[in-house]
């Protein structure tokens, strides 16, 4: 993908997500078709924002899901500066295209995890690990949901916001494979659990790790959030979230009142 093909695509995204709508992506446009080239148009959506990387997500994660991204490795998108907000945040429903909220553990990293030819074990990912977040994503999308994998990606992976919760320094002992339950206006919808994530949500981390490079380096300071815990519940009319992770700790948040939702099926 040249340089152009992809500032060409990154602009129609970056202007689509600031509009809150899908992007008018027009018949000629040059698509992504691998990790590599998606990592292209984030790059350069990146640049466009002039907003700095606080994290990433990350999916994939199974090998069976990596061939519909054209790739071979588990993928992530930049959680951008703009679209972070700290619980207990207020999020306006009008800032996104189709919102799905997802409850996750995520990681604040201490120090570096910079490419290397020797994978990363668990046991040094665990070291790297400065804090253990519960938190919210707020999936969402500037193309439609069956668009091509790498597009998906290219789009930041189809983040919308992220709204991380009170870090936890000692965390390492604590239960990461515990239930989470999900209320909304103090009624319980949804419960899930950290298993989901491979048994232990730690190990999204190893696995990002051991697939870079991506459209930038894994810093310290970063969050990476590692795919729900909990089945995406459609955000659909205001009221307020919150979601008990245990003794990892809570998180909450409103969309000026969320009170309707439907679970995605």
């Amino acid at each position: 993908m040249s340089p152009e093909d992809a500032a060409r695509l990154a602009g129609l995204l970056h202007a689509a997500r600031q509009d809150a709508r899908l992007a008018d992506l027009p018949a000629d446009i040059r698509l992504p078709t691998t990790p590599d080239e998606a990592y292209q148009v984030q790059a350069e959506i990146v640049r466009l924002s002039g907003e700095a990387i606080r994290g990433w997500k990350v999916t994939a994660l199974k090998e069976e899901d990596r061939a519909a991204y054209g790739g071979t490795r588990p993928v992530a998108g930049p959680l951008l500066s703009g679209w972070v907000f700290p619980s207990p945040a207020e999020v306006p429903l009008s800032r996104f295209v189709a919102p799905l909220l997802e409850c996750e553990f995520a990681f604040l990293l201490g120090r570096d995890l910079p490419p290397r030819e020797t994978p990363y074990t668990l046991e040094e990912i665990a070291e790297a690990v400065a804090a253990l977040i519960p938190a919210f994503e707020i999936a969402d999308g500037r193309v439609p949901p069956d668009a091509p994998g790498a597009l998906r990606l290219a789009d930041s992976m189809g983040n919308g916001a992220f709204i991380p919760g009170p870090p936890v320094s000692d965390w390492r002992a604590l239960d990461r494979a515990g239930p989470v339950a999900l209320f909304i206006d103090g009624i319980e919808i949804e419960t899930g659990s950290g298993a989901r994530i491979l048994g232990d949500p730690l190990k999204a981390v190893q696995h990002l790790a051991n697939a870079q490079p991506l459209c930038a380096p894994l810093r310290a300071g970063h969050i990476i959030t590692t795919g729900t815990a909990t089945t995406p519940v459609r955000l659909e009319q205001a009221g307020r979230v919150e979601a008990d992770f245990g003794v990892v700790g809570r998180v909450e948040a409103s969309q000026r009142r969320m009170s309707s939702y439907h679970r995605r099926r």
